[in-house]
């Protein structure tokens, strides 16, 4: 990451990492840049506002608007600044998801305390439920504004497979359950 990187695209950088997506393209305008995105078939938009202090609802639609046109599965904005109540509260049912701003702009995977973390796929979930013959809940929880559950992507429901490693206990797996 260049020294020149805004918060904003620190942000976006580190979910496009980390949801395993591909940028087709990048538009960039004055106050936000454009991701256009992709994960297999599957299309995304990503549209950072760069230095606003408030995020209103007229960004949410401009994003829903950009998700229709590109036929994308789900937009996400990613901001510095506070996301007004209205932004909030149409935002989901919209199809866009809102990156907190307090969403760390550095790689918290890399530091050492922090272990590999995934989100399981439909398979390795029945698998996992039927070895240790337990329902999801039943896992420990972890809430999905979590900073870690944001950058992968999960959502509740979801389970996320933690491996550790350590010098006396070798390789550890643990699972945590995505709540809201």
């Amino acid at each position: 990451m260049s020294k020149h990187e805004t918060l904003e695209e620190k942000r976006a950088a580190l979910i496009i990492k980390y949801r395993d997506l591909k940028v087709d393209r990048v538009e960039r305008e004055a106050e936000k840049i454009i991701f256009y995105l992709s994960r297999g078939e599957e299309r995304y938009v990503m549209l950072c506002v760069l230095g606003q202090k408030t995020i209103g609802i007229s960004y949410v639609r401009e994003l829903k608007a950009l998700v229709e046109k590109e036929g994308a599965a789900k937009g996400i904005m990613v901001g510095n600044g506070k996301y007004t109540y209205s932004a909030k509260s149409t935002a989901s049912k919209m199809g866009v998801e809102l990156i907190p701003p307090t969403l760390p702009t550095f790689d918290v995977f890399e530091h050492e305390l922090v272990p590999r973390h995934e989100i399981l796929s439909e398979e390795d979930r029945r698998e996992i439920l039927e070895r240790f013959h337990a329902k999801p809940y039943q896992f420990p929880w972890i809430k999905a504004s979590d900073p870690i559950a944001i950058i992968l992507g999960a959502e509740p429901g979801d389970i996320i497979r933690i491996t550790g490693e350590s010098a006396t206990a070798g390789k550890s797996e643990s699972y945590r359950y995505v709540v809201k």
